[in-house]
């Protein structure tokens, strides 16, 4: 009676251990599984989406203006989670690398963007979506760099999936 009482504990032990063995299991795929639609879904944003940032054709000191062109297939908003990195020597020829923060505000502060407007490629202003870069449109920002740009930079414009567009800036 007694080896069957502890046969039956043992038994009880394996049963209960291989549950929980076979429910980790689970649990573990089901995550894995979670994680990898998340990274398809995200790889498949990051895939139609296209920028391309247009340098001006006239800079002699200032603020910057570039046309950011979304050539892509996804809609673009959320500026504020945008990043602008200027590359840049001022007129001292100090090298300097900036992180340019986002501001809602029009002029934009020193070391500071904004966006001025949203426009479509003819150049008339957007008409559906207000304050989304729809694909085929294009937006006005403004950059304030302190010190400003000596004689060259270079602007890198990213998007919140980490899609970037780089442009050459000459000043005149």
């Amino acid at each position: 009676m007694e080896t069957a009482l502890i046969s039956l504990v043992c038994i009880a032990m394996v049963i209960i251990g291989t549950v929980t063995l076979c429910m980790s299991a689970f649990q573990g795929a089901i995550s894995v599984t979670d994680s990898m639609k998340a990274m398809e879904t995200e790889a498949g944003i990051i895939r139609r989406t296209g920028i391309a940032a247009v340098p001006p054709s006239q800079y002699s000191g200032g603020n910057i203006q570039l046309m950011v062109r979304n050539e892509g297939q996804t809609n673009l908003s959320q500026f504020s989670r945008w990043d602008v990195i200027a590359q840049y020597p001022d007129d001292s020829a100090v090298k300097h690398v900036d992180y340019v923060e986002y501001t809602a505000g029009n002029p934009p502060g020193p070391n500071q963007w904004t966006v001025e407007g949203i426009y479509l490629l003819s150049g008339d202003p957007e008409a559906f979506d207000p304050n989304i870069l729809d694909p085929w449109e294009q937006m006005k920002i403004v950059i304030n760099l302190d010190p400003g740009i000596g004689t060259y930079g270079r602007i890198t414009v990213s998007t919140p999936s980490g899609v970037t567009s780089q442009c050459p800036v000459s000043r005149n």
